[in-house]
């Protein structure tokens, strides 16, 4: 399952990034523009690094450590909003760049928060357990 998890991410990591450094990405995945939600551009970036935030986390790359890999997660997005500047029909804005670091930092949130139900989940479980198994050893 790690490997599947694993190439998930980087595939998705990869299309990103060649959605990001390319002159049209809308024409890539055909479409005809980009996408543009009722209240704007905001968002777009937001959603794309949410999900590659999510989606690294859920590797657990690193096991123990996750501030390096925030660190490479934030460097990868100003870095690519910066490389814009040199795409023909591309412009590098700040506000995608908060966008993108946004997006990173609610990845990461929505993943420790889905961990932490999870083993508050099978603390649970551990505990009913427990107890059915007490009450069998009472009888």
């Amino acid at each position: 399952m790690r490997i599947v998890t694993l190439l998930v991410c980087f595939c998705y990591w990869i299309f990103l990034t060649v959605l990001l450094l390319v002159p049209n990405p809308a024409a890539l995945v055909h479409l005809q523009r980009v996408p543009i939600f009722p209240w704007g551009k905001f968002g777009i970036h937001l959603i794309a690094f949410t999900i590659l935030s999510v989606l690294v986390h859920t590797t657990r790359w690193p096991k123990r450590s996750w501030w390096p890999l925030i660190a490479i997660l934030v460097l990868y997005g100003i870095t690519t909003e910066t490389l814009q500047l040199f795409v023909p029909h591309r412009s590098a804005r700040v506000m995608d760049a908060v966008e993108n670091i946004l997006g990173i930092a609610l990845g990461a949130g929505i993943y420790w928060l889905i961990l932490w139900l999870v083993q508050q989940y099978q603390k649970a479980n551990i505990a009913t357990r427990l107890e059915k198994y007490a009450g069998e050893e009472e009888r």
